[in-house]
This record gives C-alpha cells, sequence and structure tokens, in this order.
C-alpha cells in the first residue's frame, strides 16, 4: 500500500490503544470504572478500528466456543479508515474477505455511540436480511461488556432500537439510534433519510442504481455557517460482481460512473470506486492461489466459464469481477500475463505520453475554410509531465520514436469517428515492421472532430517525415472514415492512404477508393487477421491499452447462429486501440513486399529491377528502375 500519512496515524493510534494493557478489571473502585468507560466509548467513537479489534466477537460454528474474536487485516484497516472518515464507497472485492462482518461491527459501534442515529442496513432479500440481523448485528452486541450497551427496545422485526434508561422511571433518552434491515426496493434508502445507508452483496441487487439515485437528494444538509448544502450522509456499497442475473450487471454499472468520474476528477460525484484483489483475502497465499486455479481449470466447453468464475471469485485487476462467460478473442491469463509484463517493464518499454504540433511552410497559405494557417510540411511531439502538465492535453504515446533514415518501416493503422457525437475515441497505430511492434498509439476524441483528425494526420507525419508522400502509408475503416479521408486529402497528403485495391482479394470488397470495408465477411478476416497478430507478435506489445481492451472484446452468436465480436457496453469499453492495430498489421502486410532498410548501413546496395510500361503510344517497353536495398 501507499503509505499515506493520516491512514498510517490511524492505524497506529489504534495500536497503541490496544497495547496499552488497561481494561476494566485494571480498576477498583466505580468512579475509575466510570470514568475508563466514558474513555473507551470515546476512543471507539474516534477509532473504529480500535473498537472493532478490541470489543467485536463474530459467531462462528466452527469454533468450540461458538464465536471468535475478530482480528482485523490490512483490508479491514482500510475500510475502517475510510468509513470514520465520513466517505461514500462502492467496494469491489474477492469473496471471503469479512467484509459485511466489519462493516456489520462498523455499524454496530455507530449505533450505540451517537445519538438518534439511523442506519438502514439493505440486503439482496428477506431472507439474507433476517441472517445478516441476527449474526451480524444482534450476536456481536449481545457479546459486548455490559457496561458498553444501551438498552434495547425493540430487536424484532430486523428493527433494532436502543435507548439508554434515563433517573425518571418509564423514560428514556440518551441513544435513541436504530438499526433497519430491509429488503431492496425503490425508496429503501431515502425513507427515513438516514445518516448511514450500507448496501450488502450489490453484485444481486437489479435496482441498486435506482435506489442510490433516489437517495442522493437526501445525502446533502446545509451547512448553517455558510448557507450551502454539503454531501454529510453517508453510504457504503460493496459486492463482488459477477454474473448474477441482472444484478451484477447493475453492481458493474454504477461502480464503473463511479470509476469514469474519479479518473477525471469530478470527486463532486461523492462515491469512491475501491477495489480490493485477490491478494486482500486474510491468509492467502500465491500458492493457494495457484493450487485453486488448478482446481478450476479444465479441459473442454466448460473451460472458459469455469476461469470466469475463478477470476470472479479471485479477482486480479477491476475487469476481473464483472467478467462474462463469453469467449474472448485470446486467453485471459495471456492477457494479465502481458499487463503484468507492462507493469514490471523497464523504464525505457514505458511509452512518452504527449501530443503534436504541426510545422508549417509559411509560404504557402491554406484556403480561408482550412482549420490551420498554412501548408503542413511536419510534426513535432510534445511529451508532457504526469505531474507537471495538462494531461488532457495528451492524445498519443510513443514507445519507439522514428528512425528517420529508415525506409519502408513504419505503417499506420486508423479506426476513425464519424463525427463530433459517439462514445468511442479515434484511434490510430504506428506499426513498426522491423520489430513486427506498436511503436506509438493515438486514442484521443475532441470535441471538435477536425483537432481529432489533426492529431491523426501529425501522427503519420511524424513518422513519414523525409518520405516519399511525407507521411506513412494509412490504412483507414473507410465504412465510417469518409469525412477523416477528406480531410487528410485536403492537406496534401491523400498520397498516403492505402486503397482498396492494393489490398488482399479477400478484404477488397465495399465501394469506396480507399481504406478497408470493415462488415460482412470482411469483419471476419479482419478479426482472424488481431487473431493472428496477437498471437504471432502480441507479446512485443507495451501499450496497456490493448490488453485492458481485450479484456472486455468478446464473441457474440446472433440468433441467426452468426459470430459477432466487439466490446458489451460500447458506454463503457472501446475497441478502437483494437482495429487500429490490425489495420496497422494489414497495412503493413499490403506492402510486404518493401523490405525496410537503413540508408545509413554501409554497404547497401543497389538493385536493378525492369518493369514493362506502355508508352503514349500504347506499345511496351521495358524499362530500367533502381532501388536500393
Amino acid at each position: 500500500m501507499t503509505r499515506y500519512k493520516p491512514f498510517a496515524m490511524y492505524c497506529q493510534q489504534a495500536e497503541d490503544w490496544l497495547n496499552d494493557g488497561v481494561s476494566m478489571s485494571s480498576f477498583d473502585n466505580s468512579d475509575q470504572k466510570r470514568e475508563y468507560a466514558n474513555s473507551e466509548i470515546d476512543r471507539c467513537k474516534e477509532n473504529t478500528l480500535y473498537g472493532l479489534d478490541k470489543y467485536l466477537q463474530l459467531k462462528e460454528g466452527d469454533m468450540e466456543r461458538g464465536n471468535r474474536k475478530y482480528l482485523s487485516k490490512p483490508v479491514h484497516k482500510v475500510i475502517c479508515f475510510l468509513a470514520d472518515c465520513g466517505y461514500s464507497m462502492y467496494i469491489g472485492k474477492p469473496r471471503q474477505i469479512a467484509a459485511t462482518s466489519t462493516l456489520g461491527g462498523i455499524a454496530m459501534l455507530k449505533l450505540i455511540l451517537n445519538k438518534n442515529f439511523f442506519i438502514k442496513f439493505i440486503t439482496q432479500d428477506k431472507e439474507t436480511g433476517v441472517e445478516i440481523f441476527e449474526d451480524k448485528i444482534k450476536y456481536p452486541f449481545s457479546e459486548l461488556p455490559s457496561w458498553m450497551k444501551p438498552s434495547v427496545s425493540n430487536d424484532r422485526d430486523n428493527l433494532f432500537k436502543l435507548s439508554r434508561k434515563t433517573g425518571k422511571k418509564g423514560t428514556s433518552g440518551g441513544v435513541q439510534s436504530k438499526l433497519q434491515v430491509v429488503a431492496p426496493s425503490g425508496s429503501a434508502i431515502n425513507g427515513g433519510s438516514p445518516q448511514l445507508v450500507m448496501v450488502d452483496e450489490a453484485g444481486y441487487i437489479g435496482i441498486l442504481g435506482r435506489m442510490v439515485k433516489e437517495a442522493r437528494p437526501t445525502m446533502f444538509m446545509m451547512n448553517e455557517a455558510t448557507g450551502k448544502l454539503v454531501m454529510k450522509r453517508q453510504i457504503v456499497v460493496w459486492g463482488t460482481g459477477g454474473e448474477m442475473d441482472k444484478g451484477g450487471k447493475a453492481f458493474e454499472n454504477e461502480f464503473y460512473d463511479a470509476l469514469d468520474h474519479w479518473n477525471q476528477g469530478n470527486f463532486e460525484h461523492g462515491m469512491i470506486p475501491l477495489f480490493f484483489d485477490w491478494t486482500t483475502r486474510p491468509g492467502i497465499t500465491k500458492d493457494f492461489y495457484d493450487r485453486e486455479k488448478r482446481v478450476y481449470t479444465v479441459e473442454g466447453p466448460d473451460k472458459e466459464a469455469r476461469m470466469v468464475q475463478f477470476r470472479q471469485t479471485y479477482p486480479s485487476i477491476v475487469e476481473d469481477m464483472f467478467l462474462t462467460s463469453q469467449k474472448l478473442l485470446v486467453g485471459i491469463d495471456w492477457i494479465n500475463l502481458n499487463k503484468e509484463k507492462i507493469k514490471n517493464s523497464e523504464h525505457k518499454y514505458r511509452p512518452v505520453k504527449g501530443y503534436f504540433e504541426p510545422i508549417y511552410d509559411y509560404t504557402k497559405p491554406a484556403d480561408e475554410n482550412s482549420d490551420t494557417p498554412f501548408k503542413i510540411i511536419g510534426a513535432t511531439f510534445i511529451p508532457l509531465d504526469d505531474l507537471k502538465d495538462d494531461m488532457n492535453k495528451c492524445t498519443t504515446e510513443i514507445l519507439m520514436m522514428p528512425k528517420r533514415k529508415w525506409k519502408d518501416r513504419y505503417y499506420q493503422g486508423t479506426d476513425p469517428i464519424m463525427s463530433d457525437n459517439g462514445y468511442s475515441n479515434m484511434a490510430s497505430m504506428i506499426y513498426d515492421s522491423r520489430f513486427n511492434a506498436p511503436a506509438a498509439v493515438m486514442d484521443y476524441r475532441d470535441p471538435n472532430h477536425k483537432n481529432t483528425f489533426l492529431q491523426c494526420v501529425l501522427l503519420g507525419v511524424f513518422y513519414g517525415m523525409g518520405s516519399r508522400h511525407g507521411c506513412v502509408p494509412e490504412l483507414v475503416e473507410s465504412n465510417i472514415g469518409t469525412a477523416y479521408i477528406d480531410y487528410k486529402e485536403s492537406k496534401g497528403f491523400g498520397n498516403g492512404l492505402v486503397q482498396r485495391l492494393e489490398l488482399p482479394d479477400h478484404m477488397q470488397g465495399g465501394g469506396s477508393l480507399h481504406g478497408i470495408d470493415n462488415r460482412g465477411n470482411r469483419n471476419k478476416f479482419i478479426i482472424n487477421k488481431l487473431h493472428e497478430v496477437l498471437l504471432a507478435y502480441g507479446s512485443k506489445c507495451y501499450f496497456v491499452k490493448v490488453f485492458n481492451q481485450l479484456r472486455t472484446f468478446s464473441c457474440t452468436i446472433t440468433k441467426s447462429g452468426n459470430e459477432t465480436w466487439g466490446v458489451t457496453d460500447p458506454r463503457k469499453f472501446h475497441d478502437d486501440v483494437l482495429f487500429a492495430y490490425v489495420f496497422a498489421y494489414i497495412c503493413a502486410l499490403t506492402y510486404s513486399h518493401r523490405e525496410p532498410f537503413n540508408e545509413e548501413v554501409e554497404g547497401t546496395s543497389i538493385k536493378v529491377r525492369y518493369k514493362l510500361v506502355r508508352d503514349k503510344n500504347g506499345s511496351l517497353m521495358r524499362v530500367e528502375t533502381r532501388e536500393r536495398r
């Protein structure tokens, strides 16, 4: 874990208090005991982690005495800290990390330590609610020291209500807090305006999104000092994701929505997306993980489904929680292996992020309708620093800068956008045919599509400066790329576009002059080529976006029995980089007769070829040509 000082101090405080060796039996007279009791209540209120580790007893039928002492692990310390900070959270997790026991203990302590406190505890159904009510709330409460427990005025029908007797007979005051365990419904959260809402196993709750949205207005209260609304109330949602009818999809949607806001720096969304991987399960080791993986590994038609089940149970990354049994283009183990390779790679294998600026010929003004003032003759790459610069400017990642003295080495593939509207980005990749590896990737979308087009053109120009057309050969998906093709031609780089009839015969369908039409049987051929380049050269790729997109790029069988490939939800997942990758590879194959060569290499030879061409009268004649090899 990254060291964070407030969290470290929080854990140290709990540890110091636990190690002080003082208990109620350390005192003799009632005044000292009363003072100690008040001190302990203050401590537990300030640091829930301390309260759980010292006083929480869990029901455990496998133990001889029927219960066991709660002992927090790192995962529980994080949960307690964020809960005490008052944050609202979506928690994605592996199975069996004692999340419900921990959060049930947190709910119990907050219930008894705060006055007029209302907690809603939402479970997947009524039966589960009864079980949690008995095992996670009532039983731990019964095991608390008597001096710590308020009086119980109700403990039936999934309602736990507390009070503390006052001096006057027949009256009560003090705590007056309550916890209600309820099943999901549209108004389950906002009914009664609870200060804390806990939602258990959210993956089973299909109306999760509606419940949270209904409750959001109740989370705000007016700050009397400023007169402004601030988020004061708290919602904690946890689950394991997975294929759980429509419930798993609802939790997936809410989790990714929070994650998108988080990544964009929009913290006003109010929900922290928190993910714990398989290593956070108490007591687990790599040997245990590998043994369990072998148990789930089977040959035959159930192989993919069993591995999906394993990944959901022992997730390594967020996407594992929401895997489906749909067929992926390549194995999930291979994808994760390459992601781990990139994560642990040396600095020289880390792509540089940045954007392009055009180099102009100031003697040649552009026409009045152009988005650039002069003719473009080159491009400059502007690197960005993650810590110092605005990373919203980032359009491209470069792993290998162009070698200017090399010829016929770089090829470009582009998955374009049609307009300013849509979910996907425009992606373009530079493929290095000498190393058979991606050299650079653009994955970008600007509200003004011309800015996106310009960055794509400049990518090809940057790698093609000094070449025959001023840019590298580029293969564009033609059925959605008409606007981009027109744009590139208007900039004077149309000769760099691959023509349809230059492609292999089986990919020449469609009616466009330039590019590849990704429809009908051609889509199958393109997917086959993507599978080919991944199997043959995929391990040479050091762009993590490729492997992230492969995790959600799956096969669906239509009602007519045909296979279709794509992402499950285009609003959250993209495949544009994958198609840019395969188009760049196909582009390189189209010109495979042009072997890359270095003009600076000593002893470069000249190869003489003779071609038959027709003169102006139509007669055939033999013409000598010379090529540097």
